[in-house]
């Protein structure tokens, strides 16, 4: 069956296994070690960040600053509870040739989710990604993971979250702190204006506040560039 995806992965103990890729509906790849990491030359321009999601212990590689955003909107996304980057390779039965998608998310739902960068330039519109969009759609609805096309995003939203992202993690975060910012901010005020008016130490109330919102929990306008000294946060009860 020419139409068959088959699958590399790695087993919960790190041992290579091929199957058909209709076999992995309840292999958590999330949880699982990459099958391909990009090769190390001299005069390779690209090199490998290794993302480190807030509250896990591993870590998501992001073989280009592409990939990093992408990494990023992977965890700002409320519907995302895991993720791994390069966790199975796809090929057509019958097929030495094979791609490996950047990430494998686990929804909080259950559902599992392909993410696919689509590349820059010419490469975007070739015969190349044409064939690799076919394998990933095909894998998608015969293992029945959804399969996202990540564009690349220069907006203010990811400029945004990728300055925010650095407050991510849970070591940031105080839930007295929080407390009192939540009263700061029960009408829309100037983010540093609200830090100050807190009355405690700056730093650590920034930081703290600033993680709120990379949580949701304090909102900003997202579509124009959060500046503390001059853009608004409010609490989920009050708009502005």
């Amino acid at each position: 069956m020419n139409d068959l995806v088959w699958a590399q992965f790695r087993s919960s103990a790190g041992r290579l296994i091929e199957r058909p890729v209709r076999q992995l509906c309840e292999e958590k790849l999330e949880e699982r070690a990459g099958v391909w990491e990009p090769p190390r030359y001299r005069g390779r321009r690209a090199i490998t960040t290794w993302w480190r999601p807030a509250d896990r212990a591993g870590h998501a590689g992001c073989a280009t600053l592409g990939a990093l955003e992408a990494a990023i909107s992977l965890e700002f996304d409320p519907q995302v509870a895991s993720f791994a980057s390069w966790p199975v390779r796809l090929s057509w039965a019958g097929s030495t040739d094979g791609y490996v998608p950047e990430f494998f998310a686990r929804l909080r739902d259950g559902q599992a989710r392909l993410l696919v960068r689509r590349p820059t330039g010419g490469a975007a519109a070739g015969d190349a990604w044409g064939r690799t969009l076919r394998l990933v759609t095909a894998a998608g609805e015969q293992a029945g993971w959804q399969v996202r096309v990540h564009e690349g995003d220069d907006s203010v939203v990811a400029r945004n979250r990728q300055r925010l992202a650095r407050y991510r993690h849970d070591r940031m975060a105080c839930p007295d702190t929080a407390r009192v910012l939540h009263e700061m901010f029960a009408r829309p005020r100037r983010f540093d204006g609200g830090i100050q008016a807190s009355g405690l130490p700056p730093l650590p109330t920034a930081a703290c506040g600033l993680h709120l919102i990379w949580r949701g929990d304090l909102l900003i306008d997202w579509n124009r560039p959060f500046v503390p000294g001059r853009s608004l946060a409010w609490t989920r009860e009050e708009a502005p």
